[in-house]
């Protein structure tokens, strides 16, 4: 790797353009892969935090030439699933090229096809327009590996395989020397997971925590304003609107 990655926008940039650079097509998940098919990479973000980062790297990805796959909580503690704010992103990802799908919590759904389905299906039809994929948040045993008819599953065996699958969980660089040894080989398709709350511009874990604590001590403060102004609205200063999500 030509330079160490680092956790923010350019670095994000820098990955993409290695990837680029070794011949490979960053391409959503519902690209279903074929045996002839070109050098791929399959990038996935769980959106477990951040859904404006999210924005941020869509938005880069796009201005690359690249397309990736988003998914978005129904029941995070960390974001409001059916804010506005959200749903914009959600639309605005879609609008740029990219699948939008459920990061499904089996604990919420379970993990048969029926339930899930129904949920995917009530969602584009209530909600806002998403794609027929999922990826499952802390998966279980039941759901690694398995194909469904439905929807595409991102830990379906064509595109999930310990061989060919890395990811920067805990906020780990650790994945970048294999990534880079994959692709001087020409490994394919390789799955790559990222999460967008690790890909800003931030010093350290604990600028990370504090902006997360405030975020949502404001969304929650612009709530109780909004839809009980006349008990709380007197508390809330209105002038800082734009927290990142």
């Amino acid at each position: 790797m030509t330079a160490p990655l680092d956790f923010s926008h350019d670095g994000f940039r820098r990955l993409l353009t290695l990837i680029r650079e070794h011949g490979y097509e960053v391409r959503r998940l519902d690209d279903r892969f074929r045996p002839e098919d070109r050098r791929t990479v399959f990038l996935r973000f769980d959106v477990d935090i951040s859904p404006r980062n999210a924005l941020a790297l869509g938005r880069i990805a796009a201005e690359i030439g690249c397309c990736a796959s988003f998914f978005f909580q129904l029941n995070a503690e960390t974001y409001n699933g059916f804010a506005p704010s959200t749903l914009e992103v959600i639309r605005e990802l879609r609008d740029r090229g990219h699948c939008v799908g459920l990061h499904v919590d089996q604990r919420l759904t379970g993990d048969e096809e029926a339930e899930i389905t129904q949920t995917l299906k009530w969602f584009q039809r209530c909600v806002a327009p998403i794609d027929p994929v999922v990826s499952f948040h802390r998966p279980g045993p039941s759901v690694l590996g398995r194909r469904y008819r439905a929807f595409h599953n991102a830990y379906a065996a064509e595109t999930f395989e310990a061989d060919r699958y890395l990811s920067d969980s805990r906020r780990s660089l650790a994945f970048q020397a294999t990534l880079l040894a994959w692709l001087e080989e020409g490994r394919s398709p390789i799955q790559l997971l990222l999460h967008p709350e690790w890909w800003q511009h931030a010093p350290s874990v604990e600028a990370i925590w504090n902006e997360i604590l405030a975020r949502r001590e404001r969304e929650l403060e612009l709530y109780l304003a909004e839809n009980f102004a006349k008990v709380f609205g007197h508390l809330v200063a209105h002038e800082d609107r734009d927290f990142r999500l």
